[in-house]
Formats: structure tokens, C-alpha cells, sequence
């Protein structure tokens, strides 16, 4: 990553290098290269970064989707999820309620 991303850089560009999606043979490389990169102008990001900027928004069609992609990427997200999903269960059911007593 280092490499093409420092090359990059010095050619005029704006380089994002999504850090946990490369490796190393260990913590000390990972920390040099990270520090190298970040002090030639490369900004790190992590997966879920990434996937937040594709998504933009939970405002469009495919949000389910997007939640699948958050809960492959972070598992413990399934729980969010699930909590928002029965919140939501919750008001629908009140406002049918209220509804049919109007």
C-alpha cells in the first residue's frame, strides 16, 4: 500500500489508503508505514469508512442492504440493527393503534 499510494501523492492526488484491508509481518512495520504515509500526505481510513462514504446517506433504497454490508464488517452491528428494526415495529404498530381509534 505504501508504495503506489506515497507515488501517488506526489503526482497531485487526493490518496485514501484503507489501512485494515493490508498487511504486514508485523505491528512495529504496520506503525513505520502507517506513520510514513500519513506524513507524505496520505489519509488512512479504515473498511468501514469506505463503506460509509459508498452508502452516503440511509435515505436511499438498498438501506437494508447497507446495514447487511455494517454487520459483515462489524458482526456486533446485527444488534443495532435488530433494536432499530423492532423500534420501528413498535411505532408502526402505536400509530395503527391510534389510527383505529381516531
Amino acid at each position: 500500500m505504501a508504495f503506489p499510494a506515497i507515488s501517488t501523492v506526489h503526482e497531485g492526488y487526493k490518496v485514501f489508503a484503507v489501512v485494515d484491508a493490508s498487511g504486514t509481518y508485523s505491528k512495529m512495520a504496520q506503525e513505520i508505514t502507517l506513520a510514513r504515509v500519513v506524513q507524505a500526505g496520505v489519509v488512512p481510513i479504515d473498511i468501514g469508512a469506505v463503506a460509509a462514504e459508498l452508502q452516503r446517506t440511509w435515505n436511499r433504497k438498498g438501506a437494508q442492504e447497507w446495514a447487511n454490508v455494517y454487520t459483515k464488517i462489524f458482526p456486533p452491528y446485527r444488534f443495532l440493527i435488530k433494536s432499530y428494526i423492532k423500534a420501528q415495529e413498535v411505532v408502526t404498530k402505536d400509530e395503527m393503534l391510534e389510527l383505529q381509534r381516531a
